[in-house]
């Protein structure tokens, strides 16, 4: 199945690893270009070297407010356009819900939420001047079945979602789709610090080769809609 993603432009953010790492190589393999967004500039530059023309990496920190605008410029200098945006942000620590404080939650925003918003506002112009676009959220399982533990990661990335959701409708009269993906226990480095044992975890490439289907050109009408990818850990209707 041809997904329609030749030559189309994608920011990744994450890119280096993980599941964004997964998504990044996912569209590569479809023909889009991507604009691999990353602290690791050392992994940046292996994914280049790995798919020459195809990648530029942005290295920086998509918790400083500027890096959104960086990476959409790169897009639109190296490659002409941008079509996607692949909307991946740190996940908050570990915190007990009675236990965290004012400023406990508002460092999960920050890291979790405001970086995401930026990045969507950055890439709009762009958008809806092509009057296409695919917008993903990678998110957690938490949005749907909050964890005690991960109560921050639950409240920001909830409120991230609200967003999105409100968002859609409008987004959608300019040809752009905004969708979410709620990632369960992938084998990934997240899941390590999370304490988790990686050996029941999801395959991220199947994470990515998903995450690249929903930005095909059949998906047109599939927006403000968000799938769980959790291997059945979940166990209520959704």
């Amino acid at each position: 199945m041809d997904l329609g993603l030749r030559d189309r432009v994608a920011v990744v953010a994450g890119a280096s690893r993980g599941l964004g790492r997964a998504t990044a190589e996912a569209l590569i393999g479809e023909g889009a270009k991507v604009v691999a967004l990353s602290r690791s500039a050392e992994e940046l530059s292996r994914l280049e070297e790995s798919y020459p023309g195809q990648v530029v990496g942005v290295s920086a920190d998509l918790l400083d407010p500027e890096t959104p605008e960086r990476a959409v410029k790169m897009a639109l200098e190296k490659f002409g356009r941008l079509d996607i945006l692949i909307v991946n942000t740190p996940g908050p620590p570990r915190a007990e819900s009675l236990t965290v404080s004012d400023d406990d939650f508002q460092q999960a925003f920050a890291t979790a939420f405001y970086p995401a918003v930026r990045l969507i506002r950055a890439g709009l112009g762009p958008l809806r001047e092509n009057r296409w676009g695919r917008i993903i959220i990678i998110s957690s399982t938490s949005v749907k079945a909050p964890k005690s533990f991960l109560t921050l990661s639950a409240t920001a990335r909830s409120a991230l979602w609200a967003w999105a959701k409100s968002a859609a409708p409008e987004l959608n009269q300019d040809g752009i789709t905004i969708n979410a993906v709620f990632a369960g226990p992938h084998r990934t480095a997240r899941m390590a610090e999370l304490g988790r044992s990686e050996q029941n975890g999801g395959n991220p490439e199947d994470f990515g080769a998903l995450v690249a289907t929903l930005c095909g050109i059949s998906t047109a009408f599939v927006t403000g809609s968000g799938y769980v990818l959790d291997g059945g850990e979940m166990r209520g209707l959704l």
